[in-house]
């Protein structure tokens, strides 16, 4: 591990892997608490290697000096999971070149469910072909894939990660990531691991930088000859940030013309997140055969599993199928879709799929069966932020088709959130079919209506012609369809 005035943390993660590491490196970076002195107590060997802004730099000083066959990579405010040591023995009987860690990223409450997971290339053999690249975000991946080694197994071991707990730390870390990423993107503006991550850790107050970034790296990956394109084990992960920026935009034109572009010579890693781009937008005939392939696939994650898309799973491509087959008018298919989502979702992928088939029952004016499923599901409203938003946005729904505006309005209000403008395109429509909504309360809505579906784009639209705002970007035809549909508010 590196380390840099890491007293509060050291000595909890040395002592996490003194019991089966045959030797503990630290190389200390500068440290002004007593790191050093901590790690060598512990008895880990410490080096002292000058910090250039540059963690591969230091990470490989580490690897250089190891001796033994195998390598657990940890940062300093790490330890390994006690309960995955087991896991350790068949993971190093493997034949594999590395395999990958989970790691688990704790939140102010340690005691609690970790705030997110995600897996890394941190165990590995000793091999002096195996080194890290980048300043920042630094990992092996481009190492191994230049000696040949794609297939990542998982090696079933977690790693439980205190480094963002304080709200302080975070924002110094990301201030300190951003700083790194600007230096190396000035010194090599196509390097384009480089622009992905930076355009990923930008603030939102760049989002226009990050835009532009995305945009010029997918160009940049369209010039890349195959042999190029497959050697970036990041490709899957800047495809899906850039057609989810696109999506945020409310371009779902673009997005869709990207996929339509990119999904061929991508392959089969980029088939969730083409096929859910064009369920956005309203593309099914396409969408279908690319979600139903994503399903086929015999493992449905990439070899380059740690960047794929973050939002795929089966259970949420099985949802976008079942409201594809919905919003065309195939009720017993859209029902089947989601019986088959809910069999291998998680716990709050279920609350989510579960409201999708309560809406069935609604769009066939089943009142009493989606109230009693709604009472059933109602424990429930507490166990995530997502399934209390599911369930108050239904509930809002339920209530209007009762003809209950006035109870259904707090419920949208509720069910608000910035990932998600479902209830700011419905309040928009309770707005335009009564007009009863002044101008400056219509453009306090409009931000909030994204357009991130072809239906809720629609909504946008209509409130843009309303206000005398330009819609500077191209209109699905789906979206066209709906405007059809749509009232308009009296001037």
């Amino acid at each position: 591990m590196i380390a840099r005035d890491e007293e509060a943390h050291l000595g909890t993660a040395i002592a996490s892997v003194r019991n089966i590491a045959g030797e503990v490196i630290v190389v200390d970076t500068g440290s002004r608490d007593r790191t050093r002195q901590i790690a060598q107590q512990l008895g880990a060997r410490v080096l002292c290697v000058a910090w250039q802004d540059d963690f591969s730099l230091a990470r490989n000083a580490a690897l250089a000096a190891a001796r033994c066959d195998w390598i657990l990579s940890l940062d300093a405010d790490q330890q390994l999971d006690a309960a995955s040591v087991p896991a350790l023995s068949s993971a190093l009987s493997r034949p594999a070149l590395a395999q990958l860690v989970q790691i688990d990223l704790l939140g102010e409450n340690p005691q609690q469910p970790p705030v997110s997971s995600f897996p890394a290339l941190r165990l590995f053999r000793r091999d002096e072909r195996i080194r890290f690249r980048g300043r920042v975000h630094e990992d092996i991946a481009g190492s191994l894939l230049d000696v040949g080694f794609a297939q990542w197994p998982d090696s079933g071991i977690r790693l439980r990660d205190a480094g963002y707990v304080k709200a302080s730390e975070r924002e110094r870390k990301r201030a300190r990531n951003l700083r790194l990423l600007e230096q190396a993107r000035a010194e090599n503006p196509r390097d384009l691991f480089v622009a992905f991550k930076l355009a990923t850790t930008l603030p939102a107050s760049r989002c226009e930088e990050r835009h532009a970034i995305l945009a010029q790296a997918l160009s940049m990956v369209c010039q890349l000859d195959p042999k190029e394109l497959g050697a970036l084990p990041f490709r899957y992960r800047l495809f899906s940030e850039a057609i989810d920026d696109l999506v945020e935009k409310g371009c779902l034109a673009e997005a869709s013309a990207r996929c339509r572009s990119l999904y061929p010579l991508l392959g089969l890693g980029s088939y969730f997140t083409a096929g859910r781009a064009l369920a956005r937008a309203g593309i099914a005939d396409l969408s279908f055969d690319l979600l139903k392939a994503y399903l086929d696939l015999p493992a449905r994650k990439s070899c380059c599993v740690t960047l794929a898309d973050a939002g795929e799973s089966a259970a949420e491509a099985c949802r976008w199928l079942g409201w594809l087959a919905f919003v065309q008018g195939q009720s017993t298919q859209a029902r089947a879709w989601l019986e088959r989502a809910l069999r291998c979702a998680t716990a709050d992928e279920a609350v989510a799929i579960e409201c999708d088939a309560m809406r069935l029952n609604l769009a066939a004016g089943d009142l009493p069966s989606a109230t009693k499923e709604l009472q059933r599901l109602s424990p429930r409203v507490h166990t995530s932020r997502s399934a209390y938003c599911e369930l108050m946005l239904l509930s809002a729904e339920l209530s209007l088709v009762a003809g209950e505006r006035a109870g259904a309005l707090p419920l949208i209000r509720a069910a608000m959130t910035p990932r998600d403008d479902r209830p700011a395109a419905l309040l928009a429509t309770l707005a335009i079919a009564n007009n009863d909504s002044s101008e400056e309360h219509l453009r306090e809505l409009l931000p909030a209506v994204v357009g991130r579906r072809f239906d809720t784009l629609a909504v946008r639209v209509r409130l843009a012609d309303r206000l005398g705002v330009p819609v500077a970007f191209e209109i699905p035809e789906a979206t066209r369809r709906c405007l059809a549909h749509l009232p308009r508010v009296s001037t």
